[in-house]
């Protein structure tokens, strides 16, 4: 099941930010089943990296489009996206040393952030950019 469906509230109807938290869900669910399972590190890594990877990518799409659309709250969004990267890395360096109770702490962590980020920041942007379209739609007809 697609993780957004799950939680008609982080869907904001712009395609490819709604693919991108989606994608970041979905493989937070992963690394929050592979812990519980008790996989062995290397696969709790490999997904981390995944996810971090993502991560990575959906925030340079989502600073582009910011920047795109001047986006006023630009400055706040990206700082929050930086505070996340430093929590995703200090995550991995928690779950090297961290016991398996450690690890289910610190992913629900971060996954609680990035849903409050999804549901605050990210709707602001979304909100943002749809209204933006709608009136530009508006001065073309």
């Amino acid at each position: 099941m697609d993780p957004t469906e799950e939680s008609p509230e982080l869907t904001f109807g712009i395609p490819s930010m709604d693919r991108e938290h989606s994608g970041q869900l979905g493989l937070l669910n992963d690394l929050k089943a592979a812990v519980r399972s008790g996989a062995d590190d290397k696969v709790v890594y490999a997904l981390l990296n995944e996810l971090v990877q993502h991560t990575n990518l959906h925030f340079l799409s989502e600073q582009l489009i910011m920047r795109l659309h001047a986006y006023e709250a630009y400055e706040a969004h990206f700082l929050e996206h930086q505070r996340l990267l430093a929590e995703v890395q200090s995550l991995k360096r928690n779950l090297e040393s961290g016991t398996a109770t450690d690890k289910h702490r610190l992913i629900e962590a971060l996954r609680s952030w990035l849903l409050v980020h999804i549901q605050t920041a990210d709707k602001t942007l979304a909100d943002y950019l749809s209204r933006r379209a709608a009136r530009q739609a508006d001065e073309e007809s």
